[in-house]
């Protein structure tokens, strides 16, 4: 078998990379961590090239493949055969005489599932010491140092075999197919005043994904890094509540680019998903309609396109730590040139679907009835004023009661509804809205929000009792002005006024103040929506 050696071998010799490959030829005995030969010419290249050179050994002692790699860090190959993955050990070195192992060195080891992991401290040639760690069944990884004197002396199979006589003996835990992933949320906020209010959103959007939120971390803003989202300290914190709270997904309050992307799922060994990714996730989960599932497929790959482009050498060769694999240049390349293809068939689909709607709104159009678009933040209760609307207009409502979760409508529905002898409209319920929604999202519903564009009127529905009420109108007020629709006659609708508590009421005398004719409500508890009706009818006269 031939060792593979791959990594930043820019201006190195081919005679001194050869010298790096007859190391293959070399065993390592049962008994041994790493030939001693071995580890003398590693320090000494390490030395020369001023790189970090990393190795695969396996339980056998031949060498299977080495990395070479800039600034401390260093990403292996792929191993072949990576069923031997449970009895390979991984040595490294460090060119700054540093022997600690890195919280990048305990996550490779964990999510590779490494027999050990060493750091090798290198330093003008001498070796300065070595620490390692064991992988184990149950428990964080067992750790130990090596003096340059003593570490020879070291017996690496009776370390195994006593590692082997404590482990308990239970059997492996496995995870049923349809277990709910566990999510560890994480944020900036801007002030130390902050409440915690977008994480409360967040979880509840993680909830709303089918996702159970096992723990949460914020860091101030101007902490962050634009590397890595976290800075340092946080990242190593966040490090050690990811081993104790045992999540497998890793959920950003933001949208991360795609350098922060590969750096947290590097650093962490987890899926990693930011808030663009998590909302597109619920709305693949909530469209029924041909139409919704359309704009979904194409916002989520316009979504995923940038996280693929231009990472086709980093993730082929080194640049993201120990332990990264990439799929390759070639298949990434092939790739992005899929994505482009769906991308653009699934617009010339859309653009048919586009088409069909604007017949129907000319349709609809034609038939003179007034057109009013329910509006306001996700979850307030737009499903069902409509539901409401309906049955007091003595119509049969085919409409489902909106659920207690975000995004519960993601389809437009169009009904329409006889208020009196002197009324009837037609009434449009649409996708709410919510705080950080980005561009490329409203364009890929615009479909949707063109119901918003073409209305006569807008009822903006308000979650009256929720602690950032204001926040939230304005954010929906700020979606509007981005379609052109803030001068649109509109009424305000203080929907669960029978939750609203005292210490509220400053806040819901604010809506009253800033918000265009407001009328307090309550639609669960089926209040006449009369004086709704009255006000739409005389904004109607007056247009």
């Amino acid at each position: 078998m031939t060792m593979d050696i791959s990594g930043d071998l820019s201006g190195i010799r081919a005679s001194q990379l050869q010298e790096l490959k007859a190391l293959e030829d070399i065993k390592t005995e049962p008994s041994q961590l790493i030939n001693p030969g071995i580890l003398r010419e590693l320090i000494q290249l390490t030395r020369l090239w001023n790189r970090e050179i990393a190795v695969y050994l396996s339980r056998s002692g031949r060498l299977l493949a080495a990395a070479v790699g800039r600034h401390a860090q260093v990403t292996l190959p792929q191993i072949k055969r990576r069923s031997q993955g449970k009895h390979l050990r991984c040595i490294h070195t460090h060119p700054s005489g540093n022997f600690q192992l890195s919280s990048l060195d305990y996550s490779a080891l964990t999510s590779l599932e490494l027999e050990s992991m060493a750091a090798v401290g290198a330093l003008e040639g001498k070796l300065t010491g070595i620490q390692m760690a064991f992988l184990r069944e149950e428990g964080p990884p067992y750790t130990l140092e090596l003096s340059p004197q003593d570490w020879h002396h070291f017996d690496y199979q009776d370390c195994l075999g006593s590692l082997s006589s404590f482990r308990p003996a239970k059997s492996k835990k496995v995870t049923p197919k349809n277990a709910r992933e566990r999510a560890f949320l994480i944020a900036l906020q801007d002030s130390e005043l902050d409440t915690y209010e977008d994480l409360l959103e967040l979880r509840e959007l993680a909830r709303t994904a089918g996702v159970d939120v096992v723990g949460e971390l914020v860091q101030l803003r101007r902490y962050g890094q634009s590397r890595s989202y976290f800075g340092r300290g946080k990242l190593e914190e966040l490090l050690h509540r990811l081993q104790e709270s045992e999540a497998n997904v890793l959920i950003c309050d933001d949208e991360l680019s795609p350098t922060q992307m590969r750096t947290l799922e590097m650093e962490t060994g987890l899926k990693v998903l930011d808030r663009t990714g998590l909302i597109l996730d619920i709305f693949a989960q909530r469209a029924r309609s041909r139409e919704g599932k359309l704009q979904v497929e194409l916002a989520q790959l316009k979504h995923l396109l940038p996280y693929l482009t231009g990472q086709g050498q980093a993730l082929s060769r080194l640049g993201g730590g120990v332990g990264t694999r990439g799929p390759g240049e070639t298949k990434l390349e092939l790739d992005r040139r899929r994505m482009r293809d769906r991308i653009n068939h699934l617009e010339k689909e859309l653009k048919q679907v586009l088409q069909h709607r604007d017949v129907q709104r000319r349709q609809r159009t034609r038939s003179g009835l007034p057109i009013i678009a329910l509006v306001g933040y996700t979850n307030t209760g737009k499903t069902t004023f409509m539901k409401l609307a309906m049955e007091q207009a003595g119509s049969r409502s085919d409409i489902p009661m909106g659920e207690n979760k975000l995004f519960a409508t993601l389809d437009p529905i169009v009904r329409g509804i006889k208020i009196d002898s002197s009324l009837e409209v037609l009434l449009s319920d649409t996708v709410g809205f919510i705080r950080k929604l980005p561009t490329q999202l409203l364009r890929a519903f615009i479909a949707t929000l063109e119901e918003v564009q073409q209305a006569d009127a807008l009822i903006h529905v308000i979650d009256a009792s929720h602690r950032q009420a204001l926040e939230h109108a304005e954010t929906v007020r700020d979606v509007l002005d981005q379609l052109g629709c803030l001068d649109k006659p509109a009424i305000t609708l203080l929907n669960k006024i029978d939750k609203i508590k005292p210490e509220d009421e400053p806040e819901l005398e604010d809506l009253e103040k800033y918000f265009p004719y407001p009328v307090k409500i309550s639609l669960t508890r089926g209040d006449s929506l009369k004086p709704v009706w009255e006000i739409l009818s005389s904004l109607l006269k007056h247009e």
